[in-house]
């Protein structure tokens, strides 16, 4: 058992057999549905160690050759069945002029009240970035909500918007930004490094790498291989934890991983059950009544043809 623990705990991510198998089909897991949506198939743990050698897999911290500590076991086995989920996802690549719709809600402080305010989000971006996309923002706390087109980029050229966010008949460069990012790295290491990029900065923090992993859960839709790479790279950052027992701000239970910062904790929350990627949320590490937690809950995430359809 004593060979079998240190060999099990070498390795920089978890051995094979504990990182789950694809199992039973389940439908409605990450990714976009359509009229047949894709169903997705269950990760389960192998049966191979024994409960001692679960247990102290469970409490340890894989370290290699005196580097910094990477995520826990607990959180790296997360990680990784939510990696072997969005594998199994068959779903096919959207056309260039079909839409990625976004429902989300969020909760964000408010000064001076002990309740957290709430915004309902709808957002149709195109896949290819060329055509318009739109966002609509329910607002209870404004009285309203607002409407938002956003200009396709076309020839190096978008319309510019008007001081009421109107689009006008002139013009300015512009780069198209596809909602289906499918340039992204297909691999943990490279994931990582991407990961860091996003920051632009010399020295980047394990906080700030992993809070660039919802960044980019929440940028545009990211294929299947992408995604389960963005999961394993996560393993590879320190103090990565699992809290295994959560819910979200929709009254949903989940799993979570989070890294713990100096101000606040980023927890990524997935479903105990498909392992789909749920919510994010940034909760004060100061136990301060005066502070309140920020998140934000994916509701739905479907392709459309049009922007403005909603099924």
């Amino acid at each position: 058992m004593v060979d079998q623990v240190r060999a099990l705990l070498e390795p920089a991510e978890p051995p094979s057999h504990l990182r789950g198998r694809v199992g039973s089909v389940i439908a409605g897991a990450a990714g976009p549905a359509r009229s047949g949506r894709t169903r997705w198939r269950l990760a389960t743990v192998g049966a191979v160690a024994t409960t001692g050698v679960l247990a102290l897999l469970v409490s340890s911290v894989v370290s290699i050759g005196g580097d910094p500590p990477a995520a826990t076991a607990q959180a790296a086995e997360i990680l990784h069945r939510a990696a072997d989920a969005a594998r199994a996802d068959q779903t096919p690549a959207p056309r260039p002029d079909e839409f990625v719709l976004t429902e989300s809600k969020e909760y964000f402080p408010v000064v001076g009240q002990k309740d957290a305010g709430t915004s309902v989000t709808r957002s149709w971006m195109s896949v290819d970035g060329t055509h318009d996309g739109l966002i609509w923002t329910s607002d209870p706390a404004a009285g309203g909500r607002q409407r938002t087109v956003i200009p396709g980029c076309r020839g190096g050229r978008a319309a510019e918007w008007g001081p009421e966010g109107n689009l006008l008949n002139s013009t300015r460069p512009c780069t198209p930004a596809p909602a289906y990012l499918s340039g992204l790295p297909t691999d943990a290491a490279a994931m990582l490094t991407y990961l860091k990029g996003m920051s632009k900065d010399t020295e980047v923090s394990s906080e700030q790498t992993f809070a660039n992993v919802g960044v980019l859960i929440r940028r545009g839709y990211l294929p299947a291989q992408s995604r389960a790479a963005l999961y394993e790279a996560a393993t590879k950052i320190p103090g990565v934890v699992a809290s295994p027992t959560v819910t979200d701000a929709a009254g949903r239970a989940g799993t979570a991983v989070s890294l713990p910062g100096s101000i606040d904790r980023y927890d990524l929350i997935f479903d105990p059950q498909t392992y789909q990627f749920l919510s994010w949320q940034t909760v004060p590490v100061a136990a301060d009544v005066g502070q309140q937690a920020r998140h934000e809950v994916i509701l739905n995430v479907t392709i459309v043809d049009r922007a403005g359809q909603t099924s």
